[in-house]
């Protein structure tokens, strides 16, 4: 419990910091913000006091109040304004004698919490900049009585009755079934990476997979972005010109009614305007609104709009100089585009289209300003059919770009898989170790290198195999050679000497004496002639169910009888242990080492069979005192025909070799001066 309050301690703690942190970055960007719009105000005020012209004035003022879109600069001479940077402010009856000079203030408008700052511009009072930064938007929908005014519009009613969504990503469900797919494959891909550490360390066909994959997925998600987005400019791109229709339609209308009206329209002239434009509003179903020269509202159609706070009384000030720098133009066309531009509520963005409302001669009059509220609803509503069209088909194509690349990753790597797999079960003289590949691509190439391979491999392997049998006879031969050679000599010698000796008194006396050792050197000739026909037709080793204990028993019994001046000591059981060997062969190999262990004069021998040694195998040791084996030799005492003593022929532990590991076990030794131990490895049943 201690432990989960610490724990729980640490976590608020943590989260109090953050809070803290997050406020204290919010007011350190507002304190950052206040010293630009500072600066920023101070740069008009210069400007303001040189003597450039009033075009090139504003031109600069603009291009310096309209760097930041969050800080706002209106210039007041006395309590009327005479410049303003944005009108997206709702700041209505704003009287300047309201603000200090000097402090930032906070104040609440039509539509925003902000805070201001009132500076003078030279050393005058009358002249003087009104410096705004908005700290929080207020909503439409949040506006009092803002269901009264959303019945008296047209454009505005679906956002003002609709509360803002800032995307149509968290009501829209295809987004959610193609992420939640995107995702899926993505996780299984990043899986697939861990596992293997890395894409590196994958199969060849795990990696073409990914790839194939990899690529189809980038392509889909630029189709799925260009669609939406396609789908997004498309729609702007109808309402764009439904509106610009719409508003030739206003211009034209509003031209016709006051096509002899000479001058400017002015405040008397509102109340018949805003009638007009009640009545053309109606009509159309659309909102109208007449701004005079200067960039302040004459009329409406709906004036609840202005009234309630939803809109600033003053146009757009970018809109209202573009139509001013096109009033100047000599081209007619020129003069009469419409500028359209995009103008806020609260978070909300619409697109406003400004024309000039000209009479007969061409004279402007005042400007029409038509609002439209792109629907994001309907806007929504046509990328949802184009997910809903467009879903399936991604799916079943997907669906199929992993089955192409599993049977293109099959396909390219078959080969391949099969060449390692006949690498591993290739064998010399095999019947199957060629490849078929009939096509002559790359890998086909790499075939039909590996073939040749084997074609060399093979002939070398032959050759190989012939040089071996041919040098292992030349051995042979000279090895019976110098062993027949060795006895010949002494016998030679005896039977010339008794040819001397003949007729002479001495012959018998000789004759008893030579006979004997001729006799003894005949009968080893024909034991070195048994040994080695006994290893040229040595028998195939088989492997039967054998008892080991029993085996060896009678083979330490034999060899005690007949050398009992060396004691074999034997440690273990006597009978009832069963392994895998040669029933025929296998005494062959205790004689054969036990006569080794014999030849080397120790003083005790001994002989253990341990059953316990693993659970696959049995071990049995054979262990003299001797002198040990001579390092330098103890890689050559299992070669055929390699032996250190003067009556041997070298056969016998490479015939019990032969034996041993026919059936599958193992046979090693070591060796040092104090003595030499044989170890011995059979199977167990």
């Amino acid at each position: 419990m201690k432990k989960i309050r610490h724990y729980m301690f640490f976590v608020m703690g943590m989260c109090v910091l953050l809070a803290m942190s997050a406020c204290t970055s919010e007011t350190q960007r507002l304190e950052q913000r206040k010293v630009h719009a500072e600066e920023q105000a101070k740069a008009v005020s210069e400007l303001m006091e040189t003597d450039e012209d009033a075009e090139h004035l504003i031109d600069h003022i603009n291009a310096i109040t309209q760097a930041d879109d969050d800080i706002f600069f209106y210039i007041f001479y006395e309590n009327e304004m005479v410049y303003w940077s944005s009108n997206r402010l709702v700041m209505n009856d704003t009287v300047m004698d309201n603000y200090p000079y000097g402090a930032w203030i906070p104040v609440t408008y039509g539509n925003a919490k902000a805070l201001a700052r009132r500076t003078t511009i030279g050393y005058v009072n009358w002249l003087s900049i009104l410096t705004v930064i908005p700290t929080e938007y207020t909503e439409p929908e949040n506006t009092p009585g803002i269901e009264d005014i959303a019945e008296e519009t047209f454009s505005f009613r679906e956002v003002l009755n609709t509360p803002h969504t800032h995307s149509n990503f968290t009501t829209n469900p295809y987004y959610y079934i193609i992420i939640a797919l995107f995702v899926l494959i993505g996780l299984v891909g990043v899986y697939g990476l861990i596992r293997h550490r890395g894409i590196r360390n994958m199969r060849l066909s795990t990696r073409i997979m990914y790839i194939i994959l990899a690529c189809v997925l980038a392509v889909f998600i630029y189709l799925f972005v260009m669609s939406v987005q396609y789908v997004h400019t498309n729609f702007e791109e109808r309402q764009r010109r439904g509106m610009r229709t719409r508003s030739e339609y206003i211009q034209a209308f509003m031209k016709s009614n006051y096509s002899l009206f000479f001058g400017y329209l002015k405040e008397e002239n509102a109340e018949a305007l805003e009638a007009e434009l009640r009545d053309l509003g109606h009509s159309i179903q659309q909102d109208v609104h007449v701004y005079s020269l200067f960039g302040e509202l004459l009329a409406s159609s709906s004036p609840a709009l202005f009234d309630g706070n939803v809109l600033y009384r003053r146009m757009s000030p970018e809109a209202l100089y573009q139509l001013i720098r096109q009033e100047e133009s000599s081209v007619p066309e020129e003069k009469n585009r419409p500028v359209v531009c995009y103008e806020y509520i609260g978070s909300h963005s619409y697109l406003v289209t400004y024309l000039p409302l000209r009479n007969e001669y061409s004279e402007a009059l005042a400007y029409i300003s038509v609002p439209y509220f792109m629907s994001e609803q309907k806007r929504n509503a046509e990328v949802d059919a184009l997910l809903a069209k467009l879903l399936i088909p991604y799916i079943i194509v997907l669906i199929l770009a992993l089955l192409f690349s599993v049977w293109a990753a099959r396909s390219m790597t078959k080969p391949i898989l099969l060449l390692t797999d006949k690498m591993k079960r290739f064998e010399i003289g095999g019947k199957d170790n060629h490849i078929d590949y009939p096509y002559h691509d790359e890998l086909g190439a790499l075939v039909e290198r590996y073939n040749l391979l084997v074609d060399k491999v093979e002939e070398s392997a032959a050759q190989l195999a012939r040089a071996e049998r041919e040098g292992a006879w030349r051995t042979m031969a000279r090895q019976i050679a110098h062993e027949i050679n060795n006895p010949l000599t002494p016998m030679k010698l005896s039977v010339q000497k008794l040819q001397r000796l003949r007729g002479t008194e001495n012959f018998d006396a000789y004759f008893e004496k030579a006979t004997p050792m001729l006799i003894s050197e005949i009968d080893n000739l024909a034991h070195i002639a048994q040994s080695f026909s006994a290893f040229a037709k040595q028998p195939e080793v088989t492997t039967d169910e054998v008892d080991i204990a029993a085996k060896l028993s009678q083979v330490i019994t034999l060899q005690r009888a007949n050398d009992e001046q060396i004691p074999i000591r034997y440690i273990g059981a006597d009978s009832g242990v069963k392994v895998l060997a040669d029933p025929e062969q296998v005494p062959q190999v205790f004689v054969n080492i036990l006569r080794n262990a014999i030849q080397a004069s120790p003083t005790d021998i001994i002989v253990v069979l341990n059953t316990a040694y693993s659970d696959k195998e049995v071990q049995i040791t054979i262990s003299d005192d001797g002198g040990g084996i001579p390092e330098e030799i103890q890689a050559k005492i299992f070669q055929p025909n390699f032996t250190t003593k003067s009556n041997g022929n070298g056969l016998g532990l490479a015939i019990s070799k032969h034996i041993v590991e026919g059936t599958g076990g193992r046979i090693t030794f070591e060796s040092s001066p104090r003595g030499t131990t044989f170890f011995i490895y059979f199977r167990k049943r």
